[in-house]
């Protein structure tokens, strides 16, 4: 091809009467289908990176979550230790003491 011929088709490209000839003019709803399937495909390509998002924020959340369950489990193991509770009887100045006795399981 010479130069002369390629400047005419970007010409005809640039100016639009590339689409006025008849064989594009029978294309049309094929170009305006692969229009609108390319507009699904940007949008599914957002929707995917937003429900990326949502889930590292759920992850985060959750993360977050079993923290202070962790947190908060340490922190009522402490306050239910034996020594802990007899402690706090003793400062409230109550009778109630721990027994010396062991439990016997009596069965039937």
């Amino acid at each position: 091809m010479d130069f002369e011929r390629i400047r005419h088709i970007f010409q005809e490209i640039l100016s639009g009467e590339v689409f006025t000839r008849e064989k594009v003019r029978g294309q049309y709803l094929l170009m305006l289908l692969i229009f609108v399937l390319f507009g699904f495909y940007i949008n599914a390509g957002y929707h995917a990176q937003r429900q990326q998002r949502r889930l590292a924020e759920l992850n985060r959340q959750i993360e977050e979550a079993h923290y202070e369950y962790l947190t908060v489990s340490a922190q009522l193991v402490e306050q239910t230790r034996q020594s802990v509770i007899s402690r706090r009887l003793e400062e409230n100045g109550s009778k109630v003491r721990i027994s010396d006795k062991t439990a016997v399981l009596i069965d039937q």
